[in-house]
């Protein structure tokens, strides 16, 4: 799977990452969307002090379960999430 880091400010790279293993108890989401919001901008540009580099931003995520156990929710392979 792919990853874009942004290595410093006002430079992104992709890197290859293997896709990570799901635990008990956890979902396997494939990412389908990434929101990136006014804090992520000021990283890019640097603006940001308590930040460090190599820095993987956007924090409002959407998505669907690819793989997920039988749970007391009612999540399914397939459902479309929200991660907040």
């Amino acid at each position: 799977m792919k990853r874009i880091v942004c290595e410093k400010p006002l430079r992104f790279n992709t890197h290859e990452v293997p896709v990570p293993v799901r635990g008990e108890r956890e979902a396997l989401l494939r990412i389908t969307r990434i929101g990136i919001c006014g804090t992520d901008l000021h990283a890019y540009q640097g603006n940001q002090p308590f930040f460090s580099y190599p820095r993987v931003l956007g924090h409002e995520l959407s998505g669907e379960i690819v793989e997920i156990d039988d749970n007391e929710y009612g999540l399914n392979e397939s459902d479309q999430v929200v991660i907040m």
